[in-house]
């Protein structure tokens, strides 16, 4: 039996209706990766570019290579109740990227403005 990952990376992508570039920047991979690693069935990916995108997908890298592996795919929806819309989560990919004491200052702020408007 063969695996195929980029199949199911493809599938839980559309099925959160997101794009190749949406996800590629929530898992600071490139487009072409992403692209090439959906589109062929011989992938050599690491666990670390595999982990990323699992959390891009809020999902983990288990479940992706476990539910690769099954006759009938599991909806994404089945497995995670994460309905988080993409900018939500590319404001949280940004933050991780900076320094924990930034980031935190950069919620707090972002929490009095959200108060503020409403």
């Amino acid at each position: 039996m063969t695996i195929n990952l980029g199949a199911e990376i493809s599938r839980r992508r559309r099925e959160q209706k997101l794009t190749q570039e949406d996800l590629a920047e929530l898992s600071d991979l490139s487009v072409n990766f992403i692209s090439r690693l959906e589109r062929t069935k011989d992938q050599n990916i690491s666990i670390q570019k595999l982990d990323s995108i699992a959390r891009a997908l809020n999902t983990t890298t288990p479940d992706i290579i476990n539910n690769a592996y099954r006759s009938k795919p599991v909806k994404s929806s089945e497995v995670s109740l994460d309905s988080t819309p993409v900018f939500v989560k590319k404001v949280a990919n940004e933050l991780r990227k900076l320094p924990k004491d930034k980031a935190e200052r950069m919620c707090k702020a972002f929490i009095i403005l959200l108060k503020e408007v409403n």
